[in-house]
């Protein structure tokens, strides 16, 4: 019985194919190294930011009245909220240090040269939208140091030629801009 379920899906999804076109081929010895780790760090890092993420979500209230009663739950009530927390937190972090490295080891070892060109463009396009979302996440405590470089990273981009008034703020009215 079983056998004929596999048999029904491998005539229609190929999956076999699939997985020798993938992961069934041979892995030269030469990779046989911890260089090569860094891209599936990357991918654990962004598995747990994902889970964690929709975990907290759960419980964090994003509103000005609810906010910080909401994280005073998380911290104190919630079981193991203060892990979840720093769990979400420090993968952040990590993420943005494993996939640096990525991108250097990719660069150093000419990883993005033909037939991999547009393998390196996604690459480099995800690690700016990566450090993008690093750097604009929601601090819930608005810990007064991470509010102010958010607002002189928005005055930075505000500068931008050309594209500067649509992706940051060129007067934080807050912020002494001088220059």
């Amino acid at each position: 019985m079983l056998r004929s379920i596999a048999l029904w899906l491998e005539e229609r999804l190929h999956l076999t194919k699939l997985f020798e076109a993938t992961a069934g081929h041979k892995v030269p010895p030469s990779t046989n190294s911890w260089f090569y780790v860094f891209g599936s760090g990357t991918l654990l890092c962004f598995v747990l930011q994902i889970v964690t993420g929709i975990c907290l979500a759960f419980v964090y209230v994003p509103s000005t009245s609810q906010a910080w009663t909401s994280l005073q739950y998380l911290n104190n009530e919630q079981f193991l909220g203060w892990f979840l927390r720093a769990v979400h937190n420090w993968g952040s972090i990590f993420m943005v240090g494993i996939m640096s490295l990525h991108l250097v080891q990719t660069f150093l070892f000419g990883a993005y040269k033909y037939p991999r060109e547009l393998t390196g463009v996604s690459g480099c396009v995800l690690f700016l939208c990566t450090l993008g979302m690093a750097f604009t996440r929601a601090d819930p405590t608005l810990r007064s140091g991470r509010v102010l470089g958010t607002g002189i990273g928005a005055s930075i981009m505000g500068r931008v030629p050309f594209i500067g008034a649509q992706v940051g703020s060129s007067d934080a009215g807050w912020i002494d801009n001088r220059g």
